[in-house]
């Protein structure tokens, strides 16, 4: 699931070059549906992640997340703060990601 995870990543920052250097409405609108998509798709990754989610308690005194899962749990996290910048782009609220 991890290098589910990476993989999205890499679709998802892939996307975002070919709409920086191509740019156009439609372009625009087809990058938030396919981020919505790969967000959504990573949230289901984090929600039925089925291997361990901390660690050993008695390490740090506390829980601490597994790499694996802080991973995963990041990448739902960037992925969701940028859907979020894709839509107040699209719609010229604020265009911080793309200069258009």
């Amino acid at each position: 699931m991890t290098l589910l995870a990476i993989l999205l990543d890499v679709i998802a920052l892939a996307s975002y070059y070919f709409q920086l250097n191509t740019g156009g409405t439609t372009i625009y609108l087809l990058g938030l549906f396919l981020q919505a998509i790969l967000t959504v798709g990573l949230l289901w990754l984090t929600i039925t992640y089925g291997g361990q989610r901390y660690a050993n308690p008695w390490l740090f005194g506390r829980h601490v997340a597994t790499v694996r899962f802080t991973i995963i749990s990041v990448s739902f996290i960037l992925n969701a703060i940028m859907t979020f910048m894709y839509t107040i782009n699209y719609f010229d609220i604020n265009r911080l990601i793309f200069n258009h």
